[in-house]
């Protein structure tokens, strides 16, 4: 499965995160603290921020330089492949055993899409997955977690990702 759909980014990026080469971007860069204290607070809740406008849609713009970015497809691709496994969990189709290495496999699709000469997925959509993956423990921070997380990043970036052409 391509999770990257097909075509990059518009513009060349040795570097990985911006025109021209140069470190590649990170989530840590635009936010710090970035899940140091995992999705949850002391109560067990989730963690507001991971949910607010003012922390997202700035995350979401920025995966969106005017160069090129990540576009509505691709990060849909990846969304629906986690709301499958969401949906996989709750009929009881499968365990988290059996879910955990496909969420898992989110980082080796994110690994290769910003691999790719020119780069499919922006080095800053790619760090995203890869850190969320690696905070990922549980069928909770998946479910509970990562994945209003996610979908918040998908709603507050409709406005900012690139349209493909249809």
């Amino acid at each position: 499965m391509s999770w990257t759909g097909r075509g990059g980014q518009r513009g060349g990026s040795r570097g990985g995160g911006r025109p021209g080469g140069g470190d590649p971007d990170t989530v840590e860069r635009h936010w710090r603290g970035y899940l140091q204290g995992g999705y949850f607070d002391a109560q067990g809740n989730l963690n507001v921020e991971y949910v607010s406008r003012e922390r997202i849609e700035p995350l979401a713009k920025a995966m969106c330089p005017e160069w090129g970015g990540l576009t509505s497809h691709q990060v849909r691709r990846y969304f629906g492949h986690c709301r499958a496994l969401e949906t996989r969990l709750k009929a009881g189709g499968a365990d988290w055993g059996k879910i955990w290495p496909e969420v898992k496999k989110l980082d080796v699709a994110a690994a290769d899409g910003a691999a790719k000469q020119p780069p499919k997925i922006p080095a800053l959509f790619h760090d995203f997955i890869r850190r969320n993956v690696a905070a990922i423990t549980c069928r909770k921070d998946f479910t509970n977690g990562f994945l209003p997380h996610f979908e918040a990043l998908v709603g507050f970036g409709q406005a900012h990702f690139r349209r493909e052409r249809s």
